[in-house]
């Protein structure tokens, strides 16, 4: 199978599922499910990369290079759609005292050395460089192809603005958008969708990372439609930081899960739906409303 079939196969699949959960406090709660459209390469990880690996086909790059932490989903979703599509892949790994010791690897990383990427683990000094770090410069050839971290560029917006797309035929026009964030890009891509079908909904992004108000400058540069959109950041639902996660949020990612079937992850998900619920129970989210929340995948990281 050549590299555009086997592409056609894994990115240009069926819509993924909305399923309608719960009427809460009067608030009608539906789930966009992306954690289903692929089992490694998941979620938001799957939008971002689609249009992305397209024209590395289309102008016949050969090697891809990224970046992220130890943690990321993207790592391991870029690995895997690098080993498919038969790219070399290098991720450059935030953390550099990894690279002596295998034995703090986390699963993410693991998974993606088995899916075929090399890395180059750098000082988090030489990581704020991305590309203009030396280790990276010197990987850097005609046939390579510079993904940024969390897969957020504007091909990247254009494959999440699908997700609203397929919206418009599954659902009517809800009143609220909620996802997680990391980079933005899934935000800025959510933005874009609704102000292209025109939609009034409001989309909210929760921040993943502390200190995550520099999310609005990242909106502000990639989304062709901030400005006409209603969009909001609520950066108190961090749960400690990335990669963290407090009892509150933890307690009730383990009974969402247990009462609905539908596991989360500890990185993204579990802090973004803990999120929708409070904003509900304070009233942010008034009743009446109608809400979807997506389901950006991540759960190699590990599910709750």
């Amino acid at each position: 199978m050549g590299k555009l079939s086997t592409w056609n196969t894994i990115f240009c699949t069926d819509p993924t599922p909305v399923q309608q959960l719960i009427q809460y406090n009067g608030v009608c709660i539906s789930i966009k499910r992306d954690d289903l459209n692929h089992k490694i390469i998941q979620g938001n990880k799957l939008r971002k990369l689609k249009y992305n690996v397209k024209y590395m086909i289309d102008e016949g790059y050969s090697q891809l290079i990224t970046f992220g932490g130890a943690w990321s989903n993207h790592i391991v979703a870029t690995a895997q759609a690098a080993h498919l599509l038969g790219f070399k892949s290098i991720g450059v790994i935030r953390g550099n005292e990894l690279e002596q010791h295998k034995e703090n690897w986390s699963t993410t990383l693991k998974q993606a050395q088995n899916y075929g990427m090399q890395f180059i683990f750098v000082s988090r000094q030489q990581y704020r460089l991305k590309q203009r770090a030396k280790a990276v410069q010197e990987q850097l050839t005609h046939d390579s192809y510079v993904i940024p971290e969390g897969g957020s560029n504007s091909l990247a917006l254009h494959g999440v603005s699908e997700i609203i797309e397929e919206l418009t035929t599954q659902i009517k026009p809800p009143t609220h958008i909620i996802t997680a964030c990391g980079t933005g890009g899934t935000l800025a891509g959510l933005i874009d969708g609704i102000g292209h079908v025109g939609w009034h909904a409001k989309v909210i992004g929760i921040p993943v990372l502390k200190g995550a108000s520099f999310i609005h400058d990242e909106i502000n540069t990639m989304s062709l439609n901030y400005s006409h959109v209603d969009w909001q950041l609520y950066l108190d639902y961090h749960a400690g930081g990335y990669a963290k996660m407090n009892d509150q949020t933890l307690y009730f990612a383990k009974k969402f899960s247990s009462d609905t079937g539908i596991y989360l992850d500890k990185i993204y998900t579990a802090k973004s739906f803990f999120a929708a619920f409070n904003l509900i129970d304070k009233g942010e989210i008034p009743k009446g409303s109608r809400v979807i929340i997506l389901h950006t995948g991540g759960l190699q990281g590990g599910k709750i």
